[in-house]
């Protein structure tokens, strides 16, 4: 597997389609029918998920933004808080009747308003935010001039990785959770990139969806959504050892469907990101990866035990369609194993069409 060949696959995916799968990924599916104006007519997802965070920044505004005590320290006339008497005395400050003091303070300078100014402040000047339209353009380097400049007050600072990864969002803060995502992205999408000319759009596909886990989070999440009827989950599966060996390992399943019916048929599907669906034999011709079907084998045939249904339980091997487009079904002691794609490039009503058919022909 070549970098060009996974850069030639991820420039395939419009930014429309990338934009839906970021939100079932996020668990945000709620905001799929917004921002689409902007990603219908442009090619590029950095303009696009400036124009979301402005948007999603000015709804924290105007709802006043999150504020949280945090400690100061600064030498005040009188007494606030407690007083550090060895820095007062350094200072000299109870010479001119004043004292420096530790006290708390309710700020809006917190690190997720730090994280969201910052990042809009390099937008403002990126070359590369732009739209299709020029006056769109024109406007929404005016929107995160106004908006870098209505959080007066939060510290502009360069961000850290580790900023993201120390950053909690509580039960309040759900306003907070496209922003703060989509300003990961924009992280991600400025980083240096591996080789001199690979485009944003295409490092982030690369990273995001074929080399990382964001496509078995969105078709799990994508079932869960449109699936009323049946159970939808990661599941954690153990090795039936009737001598109880205390090393055997546990395996855990990218999607378990369970339907809600008496039947509660079981479909397992393991979703790879792999470029090749298929691979060449020394022999000549082209065959299903063993080592992918191996593994959802394993998950069947170990669990066999437990009831009719995992006895009968179906597998299924997922990939975004690449160079070629798979639909096979074998019979495997008593198992269905299907080995499917699903282009990530077609039309989004295509996908979510594939995406149910193959669960419907499965399941229901």
């Amino acid at each position: 597997m070549t970098s060009d060949t996974v850069s030639s696959a991820a420039q395939k995916i419009p930014v429309r389609n990338a934009w839906y799968l970021l939100l079932y990924a996020w668990d945000m599916v709620q905001w799929r029918g917004k921002w689409m104006g902007s990603a219908e007519p442009g090619p590029d997802l950095l303009g696009l998920l400036a124009r979301v965070l402005v948007d999603s920044t000015k709804g924290l505004i105007r709802n006043h933004l999150g504020r949280a005590h945090t400690q100061c320290r600064a030498v005040v006339s009188g007494i606030r808080g407690r007083i550090d008497f060895g820095e007062s005395l350094r200072r000299l400050s109870f010479e001119e009747a004043k004292t420096y003091c530790r006290f708390p303070e309710l700020t809006i300078n917190t690190p997720k308003n730090r994280i969201i100014r910052s990042t809009l402040n390099r937008l403002r000047t990126d070359s590369r935010v732009f739209h299709a339209r020029p006056e769109e353009t024109a406007k929404l380097r005016h929107d995160i001039r106004n908006v870098v400049r209505a959080m007066e007050g939060v510290e502009l600072a360069q961000i850290a990785p580790s900023a993201f990864s120390r950053l909690q969002l509580g039960r309040n803060d759900r306003e907070y959770a496209l922003p703060i995502a989509i300003c990961t992205l924009i992280r991600r999408l400025q980083m240096p990139t591996e080789h001199s000319g690979d485009d944003m759009f295409t490092t982030l596909l690369r990273d995001e969806i074929l080399f990382h886990d964001l496509f078995e989070r969105f078709v799990r999440n994508f079932y869960s959504i449109r699936l009323k009827h049946h159970e939808v989950k990661r599941e954690t599966l153990t090795w039936h050892d009737e001598l109880g060996s205390e090393r055997v390992p546990t395996m855990r399943t990218d999607i378990t469907i369970i339907g809600k019916a008496p039947s509660a048929r079981r479909l397992i599907i393991d979703t790879k990101y792999s470029i090749a669906t298929l691979v060449a034999t020394p022999h000549g011709g082209l065959k299903f990866k063993s080592e992918n079907l191996y593994q959802i084998y394993a998950y069947l045939r170990t669990q066999e035990h437990l009831s009719h249904a995992h006895r009968v339980a179906e597998g299924m091997l997922l990939y975004p369609v690449t160079s070629e487009h798979v639909d096979e079904t074998m019979s495997v002691q008593g198992h269905r194993i299907r080995v499917a794609t699903v282009d990530l490039a077609a039309e989004w009503s295509e996908i979510e069409t594939r995406l149910l058919g193959l669960v419907d022909a499965e399941v229901d």
